[in-house]
């Protein structure tokens, strides 16, 4: 039967779905998989501890967080009480509190990972939901790992399944609709759920999966919220399913499920490929704090930049896949005239300007930027930018996020055509790369260079120590900064 068009199937998603989580169990992690986590990991942690001092919205976390417990002065400060960490401030609160904090740390400077062909960013819904439950539940890291392996995998099936491109359409943002599946198998497994409870937890959050592009209007944190939020839903469904809750039957392909509520063009043929590859070893890493469908285009103007002097510009073309021009070149007018870190995040206007003037688009140019977005330079390179997409990058879309990028001054013409951004596993971020950025970030946000070597330690060997090595060694680079 169809609904709006839609055939609804006899494929049972959640169930195939649910059958991956639990197998994962049993499933030995290849060396390949093993390194990307640690990898993912660390740049989870980087991206997190970076966001305390340089996103504006994490006192307002903080304080949220500080109501939800029923506390003047927060949440538990003692590191032997309270269920798992949270990153704001290495203070111990309930699992869900924790997910929720850490989920919207993750994402806060949009500086974390990317999956390509579902357009989402599965590490700061899926880290911070398997990590709240191994806290609570004294999970080995071990197990850790392979929750969050599976986590990767669902939420990049799901994501691809409802066609990132048509849920963008519908002004959904695939990280927080599509990331809550993700970080429910994660949390599932690790609390130890049977197949028929991951299930049930999936038939709750097809009620709760949600989050609107509505944060583009005015550059608000509702965005950076939203992995918190699936986190979280994440947290409370597996609660619910370890009661006995029932779920809706069928949540993705139902007559009433996810697919017929949040695409127009699904795709449930992609439930069928979970974890085929393992979605982390196709996730990428970020080199710029900035939607990712920018980075191919700033690889180029980073690259020109120097040869180039401002004054002699004329005109700036890049062409970017649809979805990229809807999140970061539409409507032009309001792309050009970015007026806080969220819309220069998502201004291809803006970060053309800023890697042609600065030669760099990394947090420090970004950030050293947002007190002269109004400045004579930036502001006519911005006018002189358009951003269109053209057949050239559409026919590599979804595979490949490329970019076109023309840029027309008195002397002359450059052209140049980027086919793979750097950090996707073609260009990969290698350990050593992913602990320069944790290092940089993290000694900006205020950590010493010995806090930072202490948690890369644990990280790199994650095997061999257990769950509190970690939690113990972030608290510690914390502790100065906790509220009291």
């Amino acid at each position: 039967m169809t609904n709006h068009g839609i055939a609804v199937t006899d494929r049972d998603a959640a169930a195939k779905l649910a059958r991956h989580a639990i197998e994962s169990r049993e499933r030995t992690l290849s060396e390949e998989v093993r390194s990307q986590l640690k990898r993912h990991l660390l740049d989870f942690l980087g991206v997190s501890l970076g966001a305390r001092a340089h996103a504006r919205s994490t006192p307002t976390f903080e304080d949220a967080i500080d109501t939800l417990a029923g506390s003047s002065t927060g949440v538990s400060r003692s590191v032997d009480s309270g269920e798992a960490t949270l990153l704001t401030d290495g203070s111990r609160g309930s699992a869900e509190h924790a997910a929720l904090a850490n989920g919207a740390l993750a994402h806060s400077l949009d500086f974390d990972d990317t999956h390509r062909e579902s357009s989402l960013h599965p590490g700061a819904p899926v880290i911070p939901a398997a990590l709240a439950i191994a806290e609570r539940d004294g999970a080995s890291t071990e197990e850790l790992l392979g929750a969050i392996s599976t986590g990767y995998d669902v939420a990049c099936a799901v994501g691809r399944a409802v066609n990132p491109d048509s849920h963008y359409d519908r002004g959904f943002h695939v990280t927080a609709t599509c990331g809550t599946f993700g970080a429910t198998a994660a949390a599932g497994v690790v609390a130890g759920l049977g197949s028929e409870g991951i299930e049930a937890a999936f038939g709750v959050n097809a009620s709760q999966a949600a989050g609107s592009l509505g944060f583009l209007e005015n550059g608000a944190w509702n965005k950076r919220l939203h992995p918190g939020l699936a986190a979280r839903r994440a947290v409370l469904a597996t609660a619910l399913a370890e009661g006995g809750f029932r779920g809706a039957a069928r949540p993705f392909e139902g007559e009433h499920g996810f697919l017929q509520g949040y695409s127009d063009d699904p795709a449930p043929e992609n439930f069928d490929r979970v974890g085929e590859p393992p979605a982390v070893t196709e996730t990428a890493l970020k080199p710029y704090p900035c939607c990712r469908y920018m980075h191919p285009a700033l690889d180029a103007l980073t690259d020109i930049g120097p040869d180039i002097d401002p004054e002699d510009m004329e005109s700036i073309s890049v062409s970017l896949p649809k979805p990229g021009v809807t999140l970061t070149g539409d409507p032009i007018a309001r792309k050009r005239r970015p007026a806080n870190f969220v819309d220069c995040q998502f201004s291809m206007p803006f970060g053309a300007a800023l890697a042609l003037t600065e030669g760099a688009a990394d947090l420090p140019a970004f950030l050293g930027a947002q007190d002269r977005l109004d400045g004579p330079t930036l502001e006519e390179l911005m006018d002189a930018t358009e951003v269109v997409t053209t057949d050239e990058v559409a026919e590599h879309f979804p595979e490949q996020w490329t970019a076109r990028v023309t840029v027309t001054t008195s002397e002359g013409e450059y052209d140049r055509f980027v086919e793979t951004a750097r950090g996707e596993p073609e260009k990969p971020l290698r350990w050593e790369g992913v602990v320069e950025k944790f290092e940089t970030t993290g000694t900006s946000a205020g950590l010493s260079a010995g806090e930072c070597e202490a948690i890369v330690d644990v990280v790199e060997e994650i095997e061999a120590y257990e769950l509190a090595d970690l939690t113990d060694a972030i608290g510690r680079a914390l502790a100065p900064t906790a509220r009291s």
